[in-house]
């Protein structure tokens, strides 16, 4: 990963940015005291020479009209003071997310950051900066697609690239000036797609590449000619000339990075889909060097809010609330004869925790824990029943809830979006949840094989296994969240074997029995790993546990 080393440095950085934060809320609060605001000055210069070792261009711009302003506060050069603080905090609240976006793996988005900085450039009566100056796509990379270079004789290659340039030229020339330009525009793109098969994977292929999309982008209309783009098609030509007199050596020289970055500027503004330029696109990442308005909109909304330190603060405070709802449904599931008042401290609580997902944006989530205090409302007023599919679903609304609140955690305001629209993403952190879950169960399933083993040895019951009836009935409880009924009747009548024919009746299983309880332990634990995902068949599985105590308890109850 690019950023890679961001992550390391990152606490270091958002720490001083807290310390920035804290001198300009001292200034505000005593004006006449300028110590503070010196104190942020130099805080701002320590976070500009990271990110300017790390090479985080767009992030350096903004620190550094960030420190030009607080220059001028010091320097009593702004008159409007209160703007000059609320751009300042925007950008010391703006940049933890923006940092954030990039070690969570994705590319930079410049464009998010130019009203701001075009905003601190207003305040100290600077010309603002064009679109085209924030413009940071990975030069670097090249076409994926690109087959190695051929080997053939330098004379040969001299050879071929002359009579290309030459193509190249008259396809130029009937483009710009020629009656019939398509003619002109499809000689071009010929001749372009053979200097790239003859110059295969070297750095200069990738201009040939970017260029063809961009021809393909005019023919289908979807990006004006203008003189800039001309100018740009004439410098490939320049291109050309050093490898038709230099031969296959100048395939090691790069083409200049700014040319490169001028293609791909032109690039990100096509508006076309042919192949060509969304191959382009899709590899530079252009559509985040150079987002569309609604979705630069979106982009920098994310980066105003929270960031992934707060949301995991917040979702660790939630976290408590949620295991309370789960603690509450298994022991009213749990229980013989429950009593419907103890499900009405949930109803408050829910509605709360609704009300605090809506306020991190996750609408979705709140709206069904919403609806579920309702069902529980209506439970405890004795409207409805509480028959199991009905809690089976509350449960199951908690357990994506407490899987949205993991993403969140992890990945910040980034991923409020795709949890709202992207089921595949929760579908994956609710599949780590049920991870979590079995492997919960499966400690409550190890726990019961040792007392039981002493129980055989000793003849004697301890305190240890007089709790496996209540290890299976928190084990039942786990397959209830699960929705899987089935197994949680099974745990139901293991832990009815257990206190009835063990320790009430005090007796000591035969070794046909050991062999059952044992055989019963391990297909719930085999079925604990279908749960998560590995491919086993439950089914079966299911029916092995119910034979195993059928044969334990001739007539269950």
């Amino acid at each position: 990963m690019k950023y890679a080393t961001l992550s390391w440095v990152k606490p270091a950085i958002d720490d001083t940015l807290k310390l920035t934060r804290q001198s300009l809320e001292q200034f505000v609060e005593n004006p006449d005291d300028t110590g503070p605001l010196q104190e942020a000055v130099g805080w701002l210069h320590e976070i500009h020479g990271a990110l300017t070792m790390l090479e985080i261009d767009s992030a350096v711009l903004l620190l550094q009209e960030m420190e030009h302003v607080t220059l001028a506060l010091l320097a009593n050069k702004i008159p409007d003071k209160g703007a000059a603080y609320d751009s300042l905090m925007r950008g010391v609240l703006q940049l933890p997310n923006y940092l954030d976006h990039l070690t969570l793996g994705y590319p930079q988005v410049p464009m998010a950051l130019l009203p701001l900085i075009n905003k601190l450039r207003a305040l100290i009566r600077e010309k603002p900066l064009p679109a085209a100056t924030l413009f940071f796509p990975d030069v670097s990379l090249s076409n994926p697609q690109a087959k190695p270079i051929p080997k053939i004789p330098d004379a040969q290659f001299k050879v071929l690239i002359q009579k290309i340039r030459i193509s190249y030229q008259k396809g130029l020339v009937e483009f710009v000036q020629g009656a019939n330009k398509m003619d002109g525009l499809k000689l071009m793109l010929n001749t372009l797609n053979q200097a790239q098969q003859v110059t295969g994977t070297a750095q200069v292929s990738k201009v040939w590449w970017i260029s063809e999309a961009l021809l393909e982008s005019i023919a289908q209309k979807g990006l004006n000619l203008n003189e800039n783009l001309i100018g740009m098609f004439k410098q490939l030509d320049g291109l050309l000339k050093p490898l038709m007199e230099r031969g296959m050596g100048a395939l090691n020289v790069a083409p200049p990075a700014k040319f490169v970055s001028n293609l791909l500027f032109y690039a990100a503004q096509g508006k076309s889909t042919g192949q060509r330029l969304m191959a382009v696109k899709e590899t530079y990442q252009l559509d985040y060097c150079l987002p569309s308005e609604v979705a630069l909109q979106n982009i920098i909304q994310i980066f105003s809010g929270p960031d992934i330190e707060l949301m995991r603060i917040v979702v660790l405070t939630m976290r408590d609330e949620v295991s309370r709802f789960e603690e509450t449904l298994d022991i009213f599931m749990r229980t013989e004869h429950p009593e419907l008042s103890d499900l009405k401290p949930l109803v408050e609580l829910m509605r709360n925790a609704g009300f605090t997902l809506r306020l991190l944006g996750l609408e979705k989530q709140a709206q069904a824990l919403l609806k579920q205090s309702q069902v529980i409302d209506a439970i405890v007023e004795g409207k409805i029943e509480p028959n199991l599919p009905r809690m089976l679903d509350i449960a199951n609304v908690i357990l994506r809830v407490e899987a949205a609140m993991e993403t969140l955690s992890k990945r910040g305001t980034h991923a409020i979006s795709q949890i709202q629209q992207e089921q595949g993403l929760l579908e994956t952190q609710f599949k780590e949840v049920v991870k979590v879950l079995v492997e919960e169960a499966k400690i409550e399933l190890s726990e019961m094989i040792q007392p039981f083993i002493s129980y055989l040895e000793t003849k004697t019951p301890d305190d240890e296994l007089h709790k496996i009836p209540e290890r299976f009935q928190n084990l039942g409880g786990v397959f209830l969240i699960l929705n899987q009924p089935r197994a949680a009747k099974l745990t139901d009548v293991s832990a009815h074997y257990v206190a009835k024919k063990i320790l009430q009746d005090n007796r000591v299983p035969d070794d046909q029995q050991r062999k059952l309880f044992a055989d019963l332990i391990v297909c719930f634990e085999l079925f604990l790993d279908s749960l998560a995902g590995h491919p086993l068949d439950a089914i079966r599985i299911l029916q092995s546990a119910q034979s195993s105590l059928q044969a334990l308890l001739p007539s269950p109850q």
